[in-house]
């Protein structure tokens, strides 16, 4: 029972840092508000989804390829949270071709996550609470309540960050002080060290290569993604 808390608990996490979309920053005081209003329905609609479709997500992974596309995938920016798990300076001394294999190995994985977790998904509805803007207007968090039928209820951050562009996407999450990064930068980097960029790519893809011809297997789904 312990051991299906956390894991509903790591797939709600994860879900989070996926689905805290997108909004172009304004330059007015009402930035707060604007963000919040954005985020609102970006969360209900996944709780409604998720409680809507959770039979046919568990049995078609394509089906919950299309959900993460349409309600998650293009709303994070991997490539900085690629950044924060290998480095800043590590991140910067790539070549363009080993960054864009490593943000793309970060997305699979990020979506592996989501994968791996929706079997402890557990009715879960998460709900904006708060919204927090830095000083200097690049960076925030979103405070969300994940509240469930199963466990008691839990509040979870997910730090968000304007991009260059002007657009508000999700880095990373933070749960009772821990975020995501902090876990696995360890693991990142020690590799990134020992082996080089590559080594740590051809790490991520084999895990996510492997796990996704299981699911697609036992799916007897082929052809569409992630199959």
């Amino acid at each position: 029972m312990k051991s299906h808390i956390l894991c509903s608990i790591r797939y709600s996490i994860v879900l989070l840092m996926l689905c805290a979309g997108s909004l172009t920053a304004a330059d007015s005081t009402g930035e707060k508000l604007l963000v919040r209003s954005y985020f609102e329905p970006i969360f209900k609609g996944l709780s409604e989804q998720l409680s809507t479709y959770e039979s046919q997500y568990k049995q078609d992974p394509v089906a919950y390829r299309d959900f993460i596309d349409q309600y998650i995938r293009a709303h994070w920016h991997a490539g900085s949270t690629a950044s924060a798990l290998i480095g800043r300076d590590n991140f910067r001394v790539l070549d363009a071709a080993q960054r864009q294999g490593l943000v793309a190995a970060v997305d699979a994985t990020l979506e592996r996550y989501a994968f791996e977790g929706l079997e402890y998904y557990g009715g879960q509805h998460f709900k904006l609470v708060d919204v927090a803007i830095s000083a200097s207007g690049k960076m925030g968090w979103l405070q969300v309540l994940m509240e469930s039928p199963i466990i008691p209820d839990l509040n979870l951050d997910i730090l968000i960050k304007r991009t260059a562009q002007g657009v508000w996407k999700a880095v990373d999450v933070r749960f009772k002080g821990i975020t995501y990064v902090a876990v696995k930068k360890h693991q990142f980097r020690k590799i990134l060290h020992k082996k080089g960029s590559q080594a740590l790519i051809d790490t991520l893809t084999v895990k996510n290569n492997d796990f996704f011809a299981t699911l697609c297997s036992a799916a007897d789904k082929k052809g569409d993604q992630p199959c």
